[in-house]
């Protein structure tokens, strides 16, 4: 036997000794790489347009990745192009992508449409064109109409239009994408189906003419929306939806058509409100007549008022009109105009005071009963004028002594001289204490249950193996046996959960390649592309985050995506987050304007800046992370939303990874989550990255150790699996409609009314619950490339904690949703994700904790012979050295993140980890367990030393 663990001792030193070869000898590899890419752009310019005659330095495969990098830079000359094309058109590596275009796998497939297209000839476009008749993946099939957008013909188009019928939206709404960015080159093809009826060629038709208004789109979309309002040819909610897509092109394009009588007065209320819309582009007197004469109580009236809004933005005459007639109109007309006026409030003060004090007066009182006091306070803090002052705070007093609300707001935001002349002292912000939650009776009995059953198993095993025989023997024997045998049991316990670390990197290892792969076909000149990719609102909730707030911002701010806006809610802060803020963005409190989809603490303000529209900061009152979610979700203007840390900052291509991996797949994606990794250590420039450098703190470089495991391998490996449970909070994308209808994050706010400190995880499981439940399509994916740099704790106390709430949050989810255990109902969430979280991370400490314990008695008594002690020493610590530098080898696949020196200074650490750090936070959440009885669930904090800049 003894014989058998020293074989496997021996295994195990080839195994670690391979694996830091593999580490060294990809490192090499990398580094290679960015040279070999010099020498082969160097060889194309030399050899192609200098026409010198030299040697290709580089494989055919790696010359022909950098022509098309080239090539979408700088786009060649054709006849230059083509020479280049001739040369390499027949070699071994285009060859292999023809056959593979044929090939079982669709991975192969995609690979093979790419390179196949990037020859553009019409030998290839006519073998992607049969390839598209014969393919049967929706994904496959819209990376070939991709990749043919510079060789469609007509021949082409039909079947191309016809694949509409019968197919997913999702293929429905990127094929016409695809079709209206290109609509120029191809339009007399669609006119030969403007009398098909069918749905799906209908609606393609309208959402190309999204794209482009010709003379044919524009017709067609006038008489459709004509048939479908008199004959109803489709079901109710088909009906709905294509009037409601005519309806937006016509104004986009042709608003005159929507501004005359027939639609203004129209019977049906979108008509109408879209009609209304349109008068801003024929603004005039007339119009601003009509539209004020329609205010009738209904919700239309919000339209009239965003109407009116732009054409008083775009010409003051518009305004002075809307004063000169304001006396005669009804109170509720004057109810909504005071909603327009108080965007120019500080031009109606200046203009009024002097000569209309009276009407003046009227507006002011109007626009401080609908509470908008936003912009009233900053004229009054930028005023000079003693005058205009004292008229305004004589007002303002008469409505505060009524308002209570009125007057906190004005006491926080007004300026102390202007406060001391109204006699009142300025006011900071309360921040309330968040109610503790109510004990969850259920939850504690379902733990409890299980801690006892995790504490129980292995003296009922033991029991269970002796069987009769327990009675012959003495307490003594009884107790040595059962030392020994818990130490078994731990060999046991250590060889399968590092088993399925193995698998995990395995599937990793696959799904990397594939993810790399497939990412490097993905060029900006198609992401780019005209409503390709969905606009994104990333929200960044921040809590006491003034070390690092302003190089994280700046991060999000300089992103490479295509539409997206920026979303800070600062929840509650008691240090100068929210100072820091205005004062380096020159943001503006406006009056918050958003519909509260999800139920949330109080908002205290929103803080725009003309300079940066993209970016809106929200203060709100303390609710825990969740919370401020929840809120940035109901301020978003975006389809969907990323959240993020506001301690992380992203790579500038992180967010177009993410998103454009969607195109892969025609299912719709419940979640995206991408990689993250440790940056203490890194040194930024506004907001990217300058310098890479692992941790100095030796706990900061145990940790990172554990993010490599859990994220370049657990992540990608479980998402393999389709049995991914947890996106990040750090780093994750979701659909906004959805996330509105499942109930948005989890908070005692919400309509769920509970409170969890793992919002995160919790999320994803519900809302891979949900379309279980419903039967819908979905994908919950993990997407390797997409980095995001988040800061660790530097110190023990403060990484205790941290550790402390994971571990809460996940015992806290796993027993909200226990009903997902072992339940095959829901495929591989029930049946693989939640049971590995459930007996590995939130038992599997109390077996670790029970074997330590026996094991240090055994070894104090002598008990364990050495077969024992190796095997524990095999299983628990060699297996676990392999699987930490396979992490390292999966971390730098594609990216060099460390040099030499510092890759071994990690391998150390990666081996070092396992002699006493994986132990004690094995030990932490056996505590953390105990402490979950007792749920506090509040967010916590962490001290932060910020980012190296």
């Amino acid at each position: 036997m003894i014989d058998i663990i020293y074989g496997v001792f021996a295994f195990f030193g080839l195994i670690i000794i391979v694996f830091i070869l593999l580490i060294l000898t990809q490192k090499r590899r990398l580094n290679k790489k960015e040279l070999k890419v010099k020498k082969a752009r160097d060889y194309l310019f030399k050899k192609y347009i200098d026409q010198e005659d030299v040697d290709i330095p580089v494989s055919k495969r790696f010359f022909f990745d950098a022509l098309i990098d080239v090539d979408e830079q700088i786009h060649l000359d054709p006849v230059i192009r083509e020479s280049i094309i001739e040369d390499f058109k027949d070699s071994r590596f285009i060859k292999k992508q023809k056959r593979n275009i044929n090939a079982l796998s669709t991975f192969k497939r995609r690979i093979a449409v790419y390179y196949i297209s990037k020859l553009r000839t019409e030998e290839a476009y006519e073998m992607l064109f049969k390839r598209f008749n014969k393919e049967r993946n929706e994904a496959v099939r819209l990376r070939i109409v991709a990749h043919m957008r510079y060789g469609l013909k007509d021949e082409y188009l039909y079947p191309i239009i016809e694949s509409l019928e019968k197919s997913t939206d999702q293929y429905q709404d990127r094929l016409c994408t695809l079709l209206g960015s290109n609509y120029k080159r191809i339009y007399d093809t669609f006119s030969t189906y403007s009398d098909d009826h069918r749905y799906e060629i209908v609606l393609g038709l309208i959402r190309i003419g999204s794209f482009h208004a010709d003379a044919f789109l524009i017709e067609y979309m006038q008489v459709r929306l004509e048939w479908i309002l008199q004959t109803s040819p489709y079901e109710v909610s088909k009906n709905e939806f294509l009037k409601e897509n005519i309806l937006k092109n016509l104004l986009k394009h042709t608003p005159e058509i929507l501004s005359v009588e027939k639609y203004l007065e129209h019977d049906d209320p979108k008509i109408k409100a879209y009609a209304v819309s349109s008068l801003t582009n024929r603004a005039s007197i007339k119009c601003i007549n009509r539209i004020i004469d329609g205010f009738d109580g209904s919700e239309i009236d919000e339209v009239r008022v965003k109407t009116l809004s732009k054409m008083v933005l775009n010409d003051r005459s518009f305004l002075d009109h809307l004063l000169r007639i304001y006396v005669e109109l009804k109170p509720h007309q004057k109810e909504m105009l005071t909603k327009v006026f108080s965007d120019r409030i500080d031009y109606i003060i200046l203009d009024l005071f002097n000569a209309q004090k009276k009407l003046l007066k009227e507006i002011l009182e109007l626009v401080l009963n609908q509470n908008i006091i936003e912009p009233i306070i900053d004229f009054l803090n930028e005023n000079k004028n003693e005058q205009i002052e004292s008229f305004l705070l004589e007002i303002i007093k008469s409505k505060m002594s009524l308002n209570d609300e009125m007057t906190k707001e004005f006491r926080i935001y007004l300026h102390q001289d202007i406060l001391i002349k109204m006699g009142l002292q300025s006011l900071t912000p309360v921040i309330e204490k968040k109610e503790k939650p109510p004990i969850e009776k259920t939850k504690v009995y379902w733990m409890i249950k299980w801690i006892v059953f995790s504490l129980l198993l292995f003296p009922l095993i033991y029991i269970f193996r002796l069987g009769d025989t327990i009675f012959n023997l003495s307490m003594t024997e009884i107790i040595n046996g059962f030392l020994i045998d818990v130490n078994v049991y731990l060999i046991f316990y250590f060889l399968t959960i590092n088993t399925i670390y193995i698998i995990l990197f395995l599937l990793a290892l696959l799904a990397s390649k594939k993810q790399v792969a497939l990412s490097k076909t993905r060029k900006y000149t198609l992401l780019f592309s005209e409503r390709l990719l969905p606009g994104i609102s990333i929200i960044a909730p921040a809590y006491n985050e003034e070390v690092s707030i302003i190089e994280s911002v700046t991060s999000l701010l300089n992103l490479q995506y295509p539409i997206y806006e920026v979303v800070v809610v600062n929840d509650g802060s008691k240090d100068s987050t929210l100072s820091i803020l205005i004062k380096h963005f020159n943001l503006e409190r406006k009056h918050p304007s958003h519909i509260n989809h999800l139920n949330t603490k109080k908002i205290r303000g929103v803080y725009t800046t003309k300079d940066i529209p993209n970016l809106v900061v929200v203060d709100k009152q303390n609710g825990g992370k969740a919370d401020a979610l929840n809120v940035g979700i109901n301020v978003s203007k975006q389809p969907y939303v990323c959240g993020i840390d506001a301690d992380s900052i992203l790579e500038g291509d992180a967010l177009l990874k993410l998103a454009s991996s969607m195109l892969d797949d025609t299912k719709p994606y419940v979640a995206l989550g991408g990689n993250i990794y440790p940056a203490n250590g890194f040194t930024f420039d506004k907001g990217k990255v300058e310098k890479r450098s692992i941790p100095k703190e030796m706990i900061c470089r145990f940790q990172t150790i554990e993010y490599l495991r859990a994220f370049t391998s657990g992540r990608i490996g479980w998402s393999e699996l389709r049995s991914l449970m947890i996106i990040s909070g750090a780093f994750g994308l979701f659909q906004k409609e959805t996330l509105i209808e499942t109930g948005g994050y989890l908070t005692s706010s919400s309509k769920l009314k509970k409170d969890t400190v793992g919002e995160d995880m919790e999320l994803v499981v519900r809302l891979t619950r949900q379309a279980l439940e419903k039967k819908d399509p979905y994908r919950v994916s993990y997407v390797y490339n997409a980095f995001c740099y988040t800061e660790l704790p530097s110190d023990l106390k403060t990484l205790l904690k941290q550790r402390n709430r994971w571990q809460r949050g996940l015992i806290d989810i796993l027993s909200y949703h226990r009903k997902l255990s072992f339940n095959p109902k829901y495929k591989q969430i029930g049946l693989i994700g939640y049971p590995y979280f459930f007996i590995f991370e939130f038992l599997g400490p109390f077996f670790e904790a029970q074997g330590y314990l026996m094991l240090m008695i055994a070894l104090i008594l002598g008990l364990l012979n050495p077969v024992i002690i190796l095997g524990i020493f095999g299983a628990s610590i060699l297996f676990g050295v392999v699987i930490s530098l396979s992490s390292i080898f999966m971390s730098e696949k594609e990216l060099v993140m460390m040099n030499k020196k510092e890759t071994f200074v990690m391998i150390f650490y990666a081996i070092f980890e396992n002699f006493g750090y994986r132990q004690l936070i094995s030990m932490h959440r056996v505590f953390s367990t105990f402490s979950a009885l007792r749920e506090s669930g509040t967010w916590g904090t962490q001290k932060r030393k910020g980012f190296k800049s």
